[in-house]
């Protein structure tokens, strides 16, 4: 992309967005459909527009945050207060210079009101908008040469002025359209968001919102709906929701809290619904108080509420039932289909640290968690473990001496990257049967991982530490051998992890990231859980060949091509975000996709762009590649719905996410073969979609692969097939 359409893209953008992040949105259709809707009346249209160029042009010559600029938020404000500016006040010479000074003055409050909230983690929203508006409001008293155009508070004086007698029959032809009045004032009360008191506006403006997110769509009825319906139990007049910038406040309050900041989950409609009441008690109080200062409310009420539980819920110990947005997509169904597909991907784990096995090789729980014999109380989560042979004895012999026990002398390794923080040794081993109650512990290792974060090995053989305090550890290395040490009758290995550093603290409740499990139907690969008692279990063994293939490294580039001729040749690169995660780009379809490679299994978890594009089948078909040396075992995942469906379906889907969702992906992958003196392996996956729990469609992918890197990608859809040919240009 050349300089000047990198500058093109970054201001048209900013632009756009200013109008469609009015709905807390990105969406460059909904923006052009509100952008038209001002334009109703062309002067509010273009000063409106004027003014969040201005903003924006006048912000970035200033250094003001680009990122900022290009969201739209700096000139959300600008744009609101022109349209408040323009429908009340006459061109001439004074509205010009008001209207250059309140621009920049709404720009100095944007910039010190995003700073400010971001320091308590809140969104500065139309804070700048409300302050400018009433400044102008007030200099108007003083400024003589600012004069009133009370004509365009009546919207068909403004329709004359356009077109005449012609142009305001047939609008009163459009408004005497038969729609129940409680529709026209939905329309009347989106309209009323951008200073317009037309039916019209609104029905523009909510053909983008329905365009936008079918949830946000929703959410707008259900509260503008439940804001009427405040009004009538309550005796307030229902006119002043289309009139005085009311109503817009509970379709905004509804939008903001129930799909936006939030996970638009079903609680989420019912917290609308329930604080609705209390929204319109607050638009009640501040109206009547700001009359007495001859001032709107405009969206202050919305804002204060929508800024207040934002806030109280960082007091709340049941964060679950109404999650945070922590990822922005601006897309509420996204945001919702990412949020289950998480869950459904990695548990309700927000485990960052990845604890493994502090072993080598096939072992079995001797005692698990609440164990049968001193897994207890505060130390109910431990593990102890022990290697037996095939007749699920743990010694050979009669087990007299310790070294009849298969464990004893085996290594011991650090189960994560950490630095040892305490170490107990010098305690001698106890012969089988005896313990020692002293010395209950034993010779033992404790590795700090992260803050709060520690593991506890027990029951080491004395003399036979490799590590010493401060050392800090790769996953894997070799510590020291079991032994026989403290409260331990037989040879085994104790494991807890813990929240201090002390030998003996208080277990803590963490599962294990990787590990294979040996059951009776075959082996299965497990991760972030809880191995149980009897259970045998091994670390993971990694292919070398596919660690090797599957090793992304950013500034990597491949070569792509394709037998499909809808398809054009183009290159990927792999690169790194500031935040140090991993993606890769497409040359030519604007696409990218961000993945995961934690040496034992390469995950994506998003992908962005254009779904006809070759990129988007390697994402499908790599979604979950196990990099672990087992054939026997088949890798199971899921997909976000947003990532595979589309069309009319995914409307329909949309609309009811939050209650119910029928449309599911699933991915399987497994190693089919490995040729190792050719260095090649090939992987066979698959894109199975239901509706409804019915088939919907099938993928079948084969990967290929070799020592150097993956060099080819068959794709099977039930009505075509196709090859992807990937050549590695870059060596590392």
């Amino acid at each position: 992309m050349t300089v000047k359409n990198e500058y093109w893209n970054f201001f048209s953008c900013s632009v756009l967005n200013s109008y469609s992040q009015i709905f807390f949105s990105k969406k460059k259709i909904f923006a052009v459909l509100i952008l038209i809707a001002t334009f109703l009346n062309p002067e509010l249209g273009f000063w409106g527009f004027l003014g969040v160029v201005f903003t924006n042009l006048t912000a970035y010559g200033l250094g003001f945050n680009k990122h900022t600029i290009k969201e739209g938020l700096y000139g959300l404000n600008s744009l609101l207060v022109v349209l408040g500016l323009s429908v009340f006040f006459k061109l001439n010479l004074t509205f010009i210079f008001v209207f250059i000074t309140i621009n920049i003055f709404t720009l100095i409050l944007s910039v010190g009101f995003s700073n400010l909230m971001a320091k308590n983690g809140l969104p500065f929203l139309a804070f700048p908008f409300v302050i400018g508006i009433w400044v102008t409001f007030y200099v108007m008293n003083s400024y003589t040469n600012l004069e009133v155009d009370e004509g365009s508070v009546y919207f068909l004086n403004d329709i004359f002025k356009i077109g005449g007698l012609t142009l305001i029959e047939l609008y009163e032809a459009y408004d005497n359209i038969p729609i129940p009045d409680i529709i026209k004032g939905y329309f009347k009360s989106l309209s009323a968001i951008i200073f317009q008191f037309n039916w019209i506006a609104g029905l523009l403006i909510s053909i983008g919102l329905l365009v936008a997110s079918r949830i946000s769509f929703s959410l707008s009825i259900i509260g503008y709906l439940t804001g009427y319906l405040y009004y009538v139990v309550v005796g307030e007049n229902v006119q002043n929701l289309q009139y005085g910038y009311i109503g817009f406040n509970f379709i905004l309050f509804a939008i903001a809290i129930g799909a936006f900041y939030f996970i638009p989950k079903r609680k989420m409609h019912l917290a609308v619904i329930v604080l609705t009441p209390v929204l319109g008690l607050l638009i009640t109080g501040l109206s009547g108080f700001l009359s007495i200062f001859g001032l709107p409310v405009f969206a202050l009420p919305f804002m204060i509420m929508t800024t207040l539980i934002i806030y109280i819920m960082n007091f709340t110990s049941k964060k679950e039932l109404f999650p945070e947005t922590l990822y922005q997509t601006y897309s509420p169904e996204k945001n919702l289909y990412n949020y289950y597909n998480y869950f459904e991907r990695f548990g309700s784990n927000k485990y960052l640290m990845k604890i493994g096995l502090p072993f080598f090789g096939k072992w079995k729980v001797w005692q698990g968690p609440n164990g049968k014999h001193t897994h207890k109380g505060d130390w109910k989560n431990a593990w102890d473990f022990v290697i037996e042979d095939k007749e699920q004895k743990p010694y050979k012999s009669d087990g007299i001496s310790l070294d009849d026990y298969y464990c004893y002398g085996a290594p011991v390794v650090a189960p994560a990257d950490g630095t040892v923080v305490n170490i107990v040794d010098g305690i001698q081993d106890n012969d089988p049967g005896e313990v020692n109650m002293a010395q209950n512990w034993g010779n033992s290792i404790v590795i700090k991982h992260a803050d709060f974060l520690f593991s506890q090995v027990s029951h080491l053989k004395q003399d036979s530490f490799k590590v010493k305090i401060g050392d800090f550890l790769k996953k894997g290395e070799h510590i020291a051998s079991l032994g026989n040490s403290g409260r331990s009758p037989q040879p085994h290995l104790h494991f807890q992890l813990q929240s201090t550093p002390y030998v003996g603290s208080k277990t803590l409740e963490y599962p294990l990231s990787y590990y294979i499990d040996y059951k009776d139907t075959g082996e299965e690969f497990l991760s972030f859980k809880y191995p149980e008692e009897e259970e045998s279990i091994s670390d993971v063994k990694i292919n070398k060949l596919l660690n090797k293939a599957f090793k992304l490294t950013p500034g990597m580039v491949f070569k792509v091509s394709s037998s499909n001729n809808n398809f054009k040749d183009s290159e990927w690169e792999v690169h790194t975000d500031a935040y140090n995660l991993t993606y890769i780009t497409c040359s030519n379809s604007d696409s990218y996709a961000y993945f995961v490679n934690d040496g034992t299994v390469l995950y994506f978890t998003t992908f962005e762009g254009n779904k006809n594009s070759l990129l988007y089948y390697f994402y499908l078909s790599s979604f979950k590649i196990f990099l672990g040396d087992y054939k026997s075992l088949n890798i199971q995942d899921s997909f976000p719905i947003h990532s595979v469906f589309k069309g009319t379906i995914k409307y329909i889907q949309d609309m009811i996410a939050p209650y119910y969702q029928f449309c599911k992906a699933n991915y399987k992958s497994h190693l089919m073969e490995v040729n190792n003196e050719n260095d090649t392996f090939l992987i066979h996956s698959s894109l199975n979609k239901k509706i409804a729990g019915k088939n919907a469609g099938k993928i079948d992918f084969q990967i290929y692969g070799n020592a150097l890197s993956l060099n080819k990608i068959t794709v099977k859809t039930e009505i075509d097939s196709f090859e992807i040919q990937i050549k590695h240009l870059t060596n590392f």
